[in-house]
This record gives C-alpha cells, structure tokens and sequence, in this order.
C-alpha cells in the first residue's frame, strides 16, 4: 500500500504493509521530523476533513494542514 502526504510545499511519499489510519500518520515521528508539522493539525483527503479513525485508502494523497486556533470561551 502507498500513500503520500503532504505538509505546506513538502511531501512524502510512504509505503507499508497494513493500512493505517488518520491518527496513525499524523502521529508518525517520522513524517513529522521530516515535514515538520506539530500536534495541531487535521488532516484531508481530496479535500475533506478525516477523522483519526479513518483508514487511509491505498493511493491517498494526505494533506496535512494547521489547525485555526479558537478563542475560548
């Protein structure tokens, strides 16, 4: 299985055996040394937002973006 993710104008191509799923690769040490995202990030596929349980589809383009902060209340 191959997907790629993509962080600002950096990507990175992945490979693996299992699929994993959202959470999985927005907390992989790897990907986030190498893009250089933070724990504040969502994730979207074809433009849709994805939830950390969400298995990633084999071929997926990930793109990762930074969170809007929001004001407490």
């Amino acid at each position: 299985m191959n997907y790629k993710v993509t962080y600002g104008i950096e990507t990175q191509n992945k490979e693996c055996i299992n699929a994993p799923n959202i959470g999985q690769v927005k907390h992989d040490t790897v990907l986030r040394a190498i893009l250089g995202y933070g724990d504040n990030v969502r994730a979207l596929v074809h433009g849709i937002e994805q939830p950390d349980h969400a298995i990633v589809p084999d071929g997926a383009d990930i793109h990762l973006e930074t969170r809007a902060n929001t004001k407490a209340n």
